[in-house]
């Protein structure tokens, strides 16, 4: 049957069930780095480390405009994820130039543990991309602030709340357990309906031609930092869903071997800096961020870094990533 022609029942099922398969697949593998690194950042949230290394870097804030404590906000969004840091933000009293500025920096870095960890899973460069994301972040928040925030008082904290963020109140180990898995239970919930979603979608699009058109679409950028044309589909999808989303297409793809160690790195290269263009960015916009400059600079610095990755990075031998073993196999 041509890909043109109406599919019938039989065919569609097939596609979504294939779909919900690379979907379910695809998360299995991803769950193996967000359950043991989910209860680390849970670990953590119940020591001093986090309002400890926020205190430390206070003073660096001046840099980019904005009060000591906006640290604890950095440091929460980078260590936990970015809605933790969206929490630390709130708490904030800061002018609209300075919002901006703590917004472009955590949409360039943030969740740092999960991410790496999913990057490492991926077989990325991912030191690299560790330490790609901090500096774009700080060059990115320290040129902006010159541009946008006025002189004037650095901005104030409501200290009391953000100490509660900081570190959280032990009350015992089963309710400290309880927490935990409702969280984690929550977060696999949500990624693998995500994935499955996401996967069905792209299988329909593969079979009906609307993925090979907004490729091409895009394809002109694509082909400018190096990707190949069967790097698109991880891009795509880590650029409109997020890089945890990206990277289940990413192992689908590199599970096939149809990508190269350097493909791996340039893709996930321009998704660290630049990924979950919609959602990311709008909770920021609804806040009072300034859109340009929150949305623009990401955009850009992404191509940049990747390309000049593309001229520098030796092509790779194949990434083919090994199915996941049945349960009793060795």
């Amino acid at each position: 049957m041509s890909s043109s022609m109406p599919a019938t029942p039989t065919s569609f099922g097939r596609t979504t069930a294939l779909g919900a398969w690379h979907g379910i697949r695809a998360f299995l593998k991803l769950m193996l780095i967000v359950a043991p690194v989910y209860t680390l950042v849970t670990v953590l949230k119940y020591t001093p480390a986090i309002r400890v290394f926020a205190e430390f870097m206070a003073p660096l804030m001046k840099h980019f405009g904005l009060p000591g404590e906006a640290a604890l906000a950095l440091i929460i969004g980078n260590v936990v994820n970015l809605y933790a840091g969206l929490g630390a933000v709130t708490a904030l009293m800061i002018t609209t130039d300075q919002l901006t500025v703590l917004s472009l920096m955590l949409l360039l870095s943030h969740s740092q543990i999960l991410e790496t960890a999913v990057f490492f899973q991926i077989r990325a460069k991912w030191w690299l991309l560790w330490l790609i994301r901090l500096m774009m972040s700080a060059i990115a928040g320290a040129g902006l602030s010159r541009l946008i925030v006025k002189t004037g008082p650095a901005g104030t904290a409501d200290v009391a709340r953000l100490a509660e963020m900081a570190q959280k109140g032990y009350v015992g180990i089963a309710p400290a357990l309880a927490d935990w898995a409702r969280g984690l239970a929550d977060t696999g919930i949500k990624m693998l309906l995500v994935l499955v979603g996401i996967f069905i979608l792209l299988e329909w699009g593969k079979r009906y031609g609307i993925l090979k058109k907004t490729l091409r679409v895009v394809g002109s950028v694509t082909r400018f930092i190096g990707l190949k044309p069967e790097s698109g589909m991880p891009w795509l999808a880590g650029n409109v869903f997020g890089i945890v989303f990206g990277a289940g297409v990413v192992i689908e793809t590199a599970r096939e071997g149809r990508l190269d160690s350097k493909q791996v790195t340039l893709v996930a290269t321009f998704l660290a800096l630049c990924h979950g263009l919609f959602e990311d960015t709008a909770i920021f916009l609804v806040m009072g961020a300034n859109m340009f400059w929150i949305l623009v600079p990401r955009i850009v610095l992404a191509i940049v870094v990747t390309w000049v990755l593309s001229k520098v990075l030796k092509d790779g031998g194949t990434t083919k990533l090994p199915e996941p073993k049945a349960e009793g196999q060795t």
